[in-house]
């Protein structure tokens, strides 16, 4: 299918979009629909907040697009959290978030709200006109500022993300069965009988799919497997209409913080009758596919069943058998090392087809267990190489199983909730291959735009001396991925189709697609499970569902990464003065970010900072890839080592400041 990057047209009518405003004053309007970006001058607002829905009508200019707000759709905030302040006799809350413009009044302060305390306050008016007053109500105090569990909080708030579960969801939660029941079992085949097993992290608890490998033919030369992927049936007990789907479907995904996870579904099904934990029967949409010795995939099977998961295994376990070093029964090795077989058969087609890998940690805090509260260190979360091939195990079996359901989206034209990831933006591949030039490694940005060009990109990278950089620019030159009922395909992936079905425990997009996939069922007269069996979605229905889900994961993303760069500040406030050594990552208008070696902390020198010390002025290369002094010619690049020092750690700013010390390579 052909891909292209959507854009906006000056002709176009109206546009609904999320406002997201800079503190400036100014915003972009982020359309709905995935198109580009609408830029929205200071003083045309109007009563408009950051975070509501709006429409706005749109015209080229020298900025990209520049545009007006013609209609406020949907108020995106509803709380806040601020500092009261007492001003003359008006008591008004000072917002934490430098993104709402408005200083909100406070009503009914009572003999004197807690002065200096964060609270968290419930808008009770919005502005009708520029000069109205923005009204809230304080809901409860968080605590004083600068302190980890009140950062923690506005965090959520901040992030529309909800701790607690309203209390009708928590009734409704209580009428959930605790055993499968015999009218479950209509409309389902009964795979009981197969060998189902999960693999997760030893400290999960909730288990959303099972796996299976059958054997078919002699062992003795290459012979085609037939693979089986349970996943958690949650369409049957979360239904359209209930207390429990409509907050699912407004949180549409879990959070997961250093400290805690917060669930899209209640605990009576997310840890309970959606988990598929051993010993017990289990309701599950099953896909399975018969996988030749080249890895293609055929006799695709889907259909609503019954399983019983036979052994629960962590990744640590796996990775123990894959080494030769398990305690396992010899049954129970054999089905590991065939599951590897054929996740090796998947991933060398997909490999062949050009599936981009980038190679960036991410970061892991590491709490202790006794003491949740206390930060004992800051890793990159680099699994052991068998733990990482005990991981891709199941992360090969999941890709095939999401691919298989979207080969069906398109054969039978479902109104499906599709994972889309576009091409490379170009202006951004010229940047890329701009820097990668600057540093030493020569591309053709045309061949970038086919994921097998990336594929050899990245090879080349690995063994470059900046292979880090490498891939961080690669990274920021590949379209976001979203979701969308228009499919372009997954490039990342080298996918035609892709859709989000093996964790509907945690992500609503795919609760939404087994929902379709039951529709389609009942439809072909495949097995579905009992009625009432999901009514086929109407493509607006799901139009607007890949919006919201769009916007919901971006939100809950930036909830966890500024959840770790929280208890990164934190961690470092013992270690103001120390040393330590960092590569550089990028460059910006503020300065220089960086990474340190080991706590695992990014952090960023302050350019203003750098040039008092340096005493000299510096510029930024076209292309970002070098800080270069104007009268020295002193550079620094991005993959240098430096010595740093800590100098200063803001929980509220969730950002920690470095000195430079001295270049220790580059």
């Amino acid at each position: 299918m052909k891909r292209e990057n959507k854009t906006r047209s000056g002709g176009d009518g109206p546009t609904v979009a999320k406002l997201l405003v800079n503190p400036a004053g100014f915003a972009f309007a982020e359309p709905l629909d995935g198109s580009e970006s609408v830029y929205i001058p200071r003083g045309r607002l109007g009563v408009a907040l950051d975070g509501d829905e709006v429409t706005v009508r749109s015209w080229p200019s020298d900025k990209g697009f520049e545009g007006e707000i013609v209609e406020l759709v949907r108020r995106g905030r509803t709380r806040l959290t601020g500092v009261p302040r007492l001003y003359g006799r008006t008591w008004v809350l000072e917002p934490d978030d430098p993104r709402v413009l408005w200083r909100p009044e406070l009503v009914a302060p009572g003999s004197g709200p807690p002065e200096g305390m964060v609270v968290v306050a419930t808008i009770t008016h919005y502005p009708s006109e520029p000069r109205d007053a923005l009204l809230v109500k304080i809901e409860k105090v968080l605590g004083p500022p600068d302190t980890l569990a009140t950062e923690q909080m506005k965090i959520l708030l901040e992030r529309g993300i909800n701790p607690e579960f309203p209390d009708a969801v928590l009734a409704e939660a209580q009428g959930v069965p605790q055993a499968v029941q015999p009218a479950d079992l209509a409309g389902r085949d009964d795979l009981r009988g197969l060998p189902f097993m999960t693999i997760d992290p030893v400290d999960a608890r909730d288990f959303d799919d099972a796996v299976c490998v059958e054997l078919l033919g002699e062992d003795l030369r290459p012979a085609d497997m037939r693979v089986h992927v349970a996943v958690a049936d949650v369409s049957h007990y979360v239904r359209e209409g209930t207390a429990i789907d409509d907050e699912a479907a407004l949180r549409c995904f879990s959070a997961y913080l250093p400290d805690r996870a917060i669930p899209m579904l209640p605990h009576a099904l997310s840890s309970h009758m959606c988990s598929l934990v051993p010993d017990e029967d289990r309701l599950a949409m099953v896909i399975s596919m018969r996988i030749d010795p080249e890895g293609e995939t055929r006799e695709v099977k889907l259909r609503a069943a019954v399983i019983h998961s036979q052994r629960r295994l962590s990744y640590e376990q796996v990775a123990a058998e894959l080494e030769g070093a398990g305690k396992l029964t010899p049954v129970e090795i054999d089905r590991i090392r065939l599951l590897r077989r054929a996740a090796d058969r998947l991933r060398a087609m997909r490999l062949r087809r050009g599936a981009v890998e980038l190679n960036l940690p991410e970061t892991k805090i590491v709490l202790d267990q006794d003491d949740p509260s206390r930060i004992r260190d800051i890793v990159p979360s680099r699994a052991s190489a068998s733990v990482a091939q005990a991981y891709n195990l199941i992360e090969e079996l999941m890709l095939a199983a999401n691919e298989a359901n979207g080969a069906i989206a398109v054969a039978h034209k479902l109104p499906m909730v599709f994972r889309v990831h576009d091409l490379p933006d170009a202006d951004k591949l010229q940047l890329l291959a701009s820097a990668a030039e600057t540093l030493g490694l020569k591309v053709d940005p045309e061949k970038l735009r086919t994921p097998l060009g990336v594929q050899k990109f990245l090879s080349l990278a690995e063994s470059h001396a900046r292979g880090q950089a490498l891939h961080m620019f690669m990274l920021r030159a590949m379209a976001q991925a979203a979701y969308s009922t228009d499919n372009c395909g997954h490039f990342a992936l080298a996918s035609a189709a892709y859709v989000h079905f093996t964790s509907p425990i945690r992500r609503y997009p795919d609760l939404v697609a087994h929902r379709v996939l039951k529709a389609y069922l009942k439809r072909s007269g495949g097995q579905a499970g009992p009625e009432p069996v999901p009514a086929m979605p109407e493509l607006e229905a799901s139009q607007a569902q890949a919006a919201r889900s769009s916007l919901r994961e971006r939100a809950t993303a930036d909830a966890e990464r500024d959840s770790k760069a929280l208890f990164a500040a934190a961690y470092m406030r013992d270690r103001l003065g120390d040393r330590f050594e960092a590569t550089i990552t990028g460059f910006g208008s503020a300065g220089i970010y960086i990474l340190l070696d080991r706590p695992f902390v990014d952090g960023m020198i302050r350019q203003g900072a750098l040039e008092r010390e340096r005493g000299e002025l510096y510029e930024l290369e076209d292309n970002g890839v070098r800080l270069v002094g104007k009268r020295s010619g002193h550079a620094l690049t991005i993959g240098d080592k430096l010595m740093v020092e800590a100098i200063d750690a803001s929980l509220q700013r969730r950002k920690v400041d470095f000195a430079f010390v001295s270049r220790l390579s580059g």
